[in-house]
């Protein structure tokens, strides 16, 4: 190849890189403004139209069991598709419709609006499942090796500032005009669709990603149409056809632990705050603050720290670091103290949230990388499925401390299984 050639192909790699990061940027910057206009307020407002501490549970764990059913056969319908962005951003359209839906539940008879709100958030997993799997496993194909951490970290750095931004408008919005809960209620909804509208602008910047060359998902296309149950009973062999991959696998491994013990804790944070602690939509919001400002001045710093030391040796800090936060929650008598300790956890997130799709991209191969996201995505769907239950039944059999406890436990067992996967990987 010539100089002049060499240094075009430069020139577009730059160029294409430049693009991408933009539009992969801006993709997750409306994509957190689309979440966070109503997730973060999720369990009080489940608790506003009449649900319970079970039901709470049931909005962690439903989702988990739609997801471990849907997202292999839901990535095998896009990779047997022709137009595989196209049938992507179906998927996203689809999940960003449940939002829609969200808006109507105030207009249910009350006795129905709880179980009905969270059968809808466990719907709305089968194409959200797939649409983060896809989006993961892109992640790996619009960027080279080099670049993901920096691609992630830039992304996750700007997502925390329209965190930032949307939490303190919510929070002014329902502080100043949530004078009753019937008018809380009807902001719920305002949020609902105005997420919804968002969404419809997101899925757009997704669809300005471009390839550097073609992905496994571009790949070994069909035109012959197939039942759901088909794509189901291919789950196995989709499994099955990874296990030669060591690296691969020990990987599930510990992830499948330490997530065992994380996703337990998401619903034991909601009640605690909210019931024991007493927190309204304003305290809420000043925890999320809290913990995006934190995030946005960490994420640059775990970068750093991942291209010095490797992926390996970040996790087991970063994830023995979230092991304390379950602890912390339980050590934490009031809101104040309660907001102060989200930076150490959130310091520990950002961390976590980075290595942890990096590291999975880094065991992954380049071929069929979307199956290899997609089993990860399934195995961790089916112990969220289980885990916050599992809390429930022990807060129900003993107390909400000892339920923390036993978060920080499986946290922290995880977090050993990733330090001996450190020690160990070079042998593989």
């Amino acid at each position: 190849m010539s100089y002049e050639n060499s240094k075009s192909e430069s020139t577009y790699s730059k160029s294409l890189f430049k693009h991408n990061i933009m539009f992969y940027v801006l993709n997750g910057f409306l994509f957190t403004i689309m979440m966070n206009l109503f997730k973060p307020f999720t369990a009080k407002f489940l608790y506003r139209i009449g649900g319970s501490d079970f039901h709470i549970s049931l909005l962690n764990a439903l989702p988990g069991l739609v997801a471990v059913f849907s997202t292999i056969p839901g990535i095998l319908i896009i990779n047997d598709t022709i137009n595989k962005r196209k049938t992507m951003n179906k998927f996203f359209f689809s999940s960003r419709l449940f939002i829609l839906l969200f808006a109507a539940i105030p207009l249910l008879p009350v006795e129905y609006q709880p179980i009905i709100f969270v059968i809808l958030i466990s719907l709305k997993q089968y194409p959200e499942s797939v649409s983060v799997t896809s989006l993961q496993s892109f992640t790996g194909d619009i960027f080279p090796e080099q670049k993901r951490a920096t691609a992630i970290s830039s992304r996750n750095m700007f997502s925390i500032i329209a965190q930032l931004m949307t939490v303190l408008l919510v929070d002014y919005i329902l502080k100043h005009f949530g004078k009753t809960n019937n008018i809380i209620l009807k902001i719920y909804q305002i949020f609902f669709i105005v997420s919804f509208l968002i969404g419809l602008i997101e899925i757009y910047t997704f669809s300005k990603l471009k390839e550097n060359s073609p992905s496994s998902i571009d790949r070994n296309s069909s035109t012959h149409k197939k039942s759901i149950f088909y794509y189901l009973m291919k789950t196995p062999e989709v499994i099955l056809s990874t296990k030669n991959n060591k690296k691969y696998w020990i990987f599930i491994l510990c992830s499948l632990i330490y997530h065992f013990g994380w996703q337990m804790g998401w619903p034991l944070f909601s009640i605690y705050q909210i019931k024991y602690l007493g927190a309204d939509e304003h305290w809420i919001a000043i925890i999320s603050i809290v913990s995006s400002i934190t995030m946005f001045f960490c994420y640059k710093f775990w970068n750093v720290l991942i291209d010095k030391k490797g992926n390996p040796p970040v996790m087991a800090v970063t994830t023995l670091g979230m092991a304390a936060t379950p602890l912390l929650y339980a050590f934490s008598p009031n809101l104040k103290i309660l907001a102060t300790v989200s930076v150490i956890s959130a310091f520990f997130t950002s961390g976590t949230v980075t290595v942890l799709l990096n590291s999975l991209l880094e065991v992954t191969p380049d071929k069929d990388r979307i199956f290899y996201v997609g089993i990860h995505v399934t195995l961790t769907s089916i112990t969220l499925s289980i885990a916050p239950i599992v809390g429930n039944i022990i807060q129900n059999h003993f107390s909400i401390y000892f339920a923390l406890y036993a978060s920080a436990f499986f946290r922290l067992l995880g977090s050993i299984a990733f330090f001996i996967r450190n020690r160990k990987v070079k042998s593989f």
